[in-house]
């Protein structure tokens, strides 16, 4: 890469951003001036890159015309007001949150599954990126439907505290430490006791029962898949863990195919390391290589054409911040 790209990164000092800038700092992207703006009101002032500090700026008052892309790490809301304010000073957007991802005319881009779609960010300067929990799945999902074909799927998400954010990660560490000391519990982020217990609710839920998040992942997949013959159905649960989304996955194909075979198709497939002796964990994937770790592979035992699969990723350094990069890096390399 030859381009000189300038660049801001919207909500630097959150767990996502601080990986966002790692991997700028370790790759290939072609930085110019990095812009690093706060996106909720964060105590932090600076964040480190390199051996410098940089202050952070106030997104309200941002000036997005200095910059030629940028990558929001915000919620929906913040999303909703200020992307159309980036776009509108010259800036192509790479957005993080769920506020674009179901819109026709914004395309949902996966690096290593449709890294082709990106060439329709010129209808909005806008390329929305899936959450954590569907693209670990959709990078698995998708060789296998390319392969053979996906009739349904049924995927039981575990999430990660980091999911929320520091303040998620935080009351994770303070509940561990008031329980171990038999001190009481406090709460704020989650909706009950996360340390030592699993909840069955991951956010607002929707008409029908189902969480926002639990919608998301069935949109996402039915979105990226292409395929509305599909029948997806999921589940997802706040499960105790500070980073490392796990997924119990059950999926029948059209074709009959054996477990072997599937592990020959992911061993094939981009970013998926096949575990076939093991099994991968939240806590031994965190600190591996990115990627999206697949293990206990295996074929039901009543249901024609059933697989079960076992799926782990880092949501914050593989789920989001290095698909965001990746992304930049194709956006920039192929079409400014």
């Amino acid at each position: 890469m030859t381009k000189i790209i300038d660049l801001a990164v919207i909500g630097a000092a959150s767990p996502a951003g601080e990986a966002i800038l790692r991997l700028l700092d370790e790759g290939r992207f072609p930085l110019g001036e990095l812009y690093v703006v706060d996106a909720d009101n964060s105590e932090e002032q600076y964040v480190d890159f390199r051996d410098d500090s940089l202050p952070l700026a106030e997104l309200e008052t941002f000036d997005f015309s200095k910059v030629q892309l940028a990558i929001f790490l915000t919620g929906e809301q913040t999303s909703a007001e200020y992307v159309s304010r980036a776009t509108q000073n010259g800036c192509i957007v790479i957005d993080t949150s769920r506020a674009f991802r179901q819109d026709e005319d914004v395309p949902l881009v996966i690096a290593g599954i449709n890294p082709e779609l990106i060439d329709d960010f010129r209808q909005r300067d806008l390329i929305a990126i899936p959450s954590s929990a569907a693209l670990q799945l959709l990078t698995v999902l998708k060789p296998i439907d390319d392969a053979v074909g996906i009739t349904s799927v049924q995927v039981t998400a575990m999430l990660s505290v980091s999911e929320a954010g520091k303040r998620g990660q935080e009351e994770l560490g303070r509940q561990t430490i008031s329980m171990l000391n038999f001190n009481e519990i406090e709460r704020d982020v989650f909706p009950g006791q996360i340390a030592f217990n699993l909840i069955p609710e991951t956010g607002p839920f929707a008409d029908g029962g189902y969480s926002l998040i639990e919608l998301d992942i069935i949109k996402e997949a039915q979105k990226i898949l292409s395929n509305g013959k599909i029948s997806i159905s999921a589940t997802a649960i706040q499960a105790p863990v500070f980073y490392g989304h796990s997924e119990v996955v059950h999926i029948t194909t059209r074709d009959a195919v054996s477990a072997d075979k599937i592990g020959e198709i992911l061993d094939n497939a981009p970013d998926v390391i096949v575990m076939q002796s093991q099994y991968p964990t939240p806590v031994s994937c965190a600190s591996a290589e990115p990627g999206v770790y697949v293990g206990r592979i295996r074929e039901d035992l009543d249901a024609e054409n059933g697989i079960s699969l076992w799926i782990v990723a880092d949501n914050i350094r593989h789920g989001i911040a290095r698909n965001s990069v990746q992304v930049a890096e194709i956006l920039v390399k192929g079409y400014l």
